[in-house]
């Protein structure tokens, strides 16, 4: 071996070590908490590994452990970094004005929703005139398996996304013909729309936003109480189409 050749192996090394590491973070990013034994399966990393990795990672704050089991979460840096990615981002979109538009004219707490992985992460929230005891907040995720927003976001994913979310929750074949069945009507009407899907007494609407070439990046959603507002919801379907309209084409 050559005297310049351990410098490459080395640098190889590193690079490998580097690249386990960004996948056990990516874990996180896909899941609010998991066991080492999990993260080795997800990432094929061997289990001895992943616990010096999350170690590494725990002491730089980067992840912490659960103080009710073995699990590991997101820690104090990763937070901050999300918190600081989110703020700078929708600062620099019309996201946020637009569902504060929203949320004053329904009167309804108003929501921006983007698929990750086989999850519906809320990007920002802006609360109605009344109080919503509601699941959606801002950074909250929820599996992408019932409810407006999620028959809105599947029934605009590409099809090899969607059977990776079936076969993540591990769907029995009747019901993913029924979810596949209503993506057609959820995509002709431009809106889902569910009651009691997700939190009892909540009724909600989801309309996708679009880029230019008709890809999916997200969904607008209202939620209202369904005892109040029964008479109500026309409006609130059209409101939401409107601002996903509104938000769909170039870059928001």
């Amino acid at each position: 071996m050559s005297a310049d050749a351990a410098p490459t192996a080395v640098s190889g090394n590193a690079g490998r070590t580097t690249d386990r590491l960004l996948g056990v973070l990516m874990v996180f990013a896909e899941t609010e908490e998991a066991t080492a034994a999990q993260v080795a399966e997800i990432t094929g990393i061997p289990v001895s590994t992943v616990y010096r990795m999350l170690e590494r990672l725990s002491a730089s704050g980067f992840v912490q452990r659960r103080d009710t089991g073995p699990a590991y979460g997101a820690g104090p840096v990763a937070v901050r970094f999300a918190e600081r990615y989110r703020s700078g981002a929708l600062e620099r979109t019309s996201i946020g004005p637009r569902l504060a538009r929203l949320s004053h004219e329904s009167g309804e707490l108003a929501a921006f929703m983007v698929p990750m992985g086989t999850e519906a992460l809320c990007v920002d929230a802006v609360e109605g005139a009344r109080v919503l005891r509601c699941c959606y907040t801002r950074g909250a995720v929820r599996p992408l398996l019932r409810g407006a927003t999620a028959e809105a976001l599947l029934a605009h994913l590409p099809e090899s996304r969607r059977e990776e979310v079936y076969a993540a929750y591990r769907l029995p074949a009747a019901r993913v013909r029924g979810l596949e069945a209503a993506h057609p009507l959820v995509r002709e009407r431009g809106v889902a729309v569910s009651e009691s899907a997700l939190d009892e007494g909540v009724w909600g609407a989801s309309s996708p936003v679009l880029d230019d070439s008709g890809a999916l990046k997200g969904v607008v959603t209202v939620m209202a109480p369904a005892a109040l507002t029964e008479r109500r919801r026309p409006y609130y379907v059209r409101l939401v189409k409107e601002a996903a309209r509104d938000l769909s084409g170039g870059t928001i």
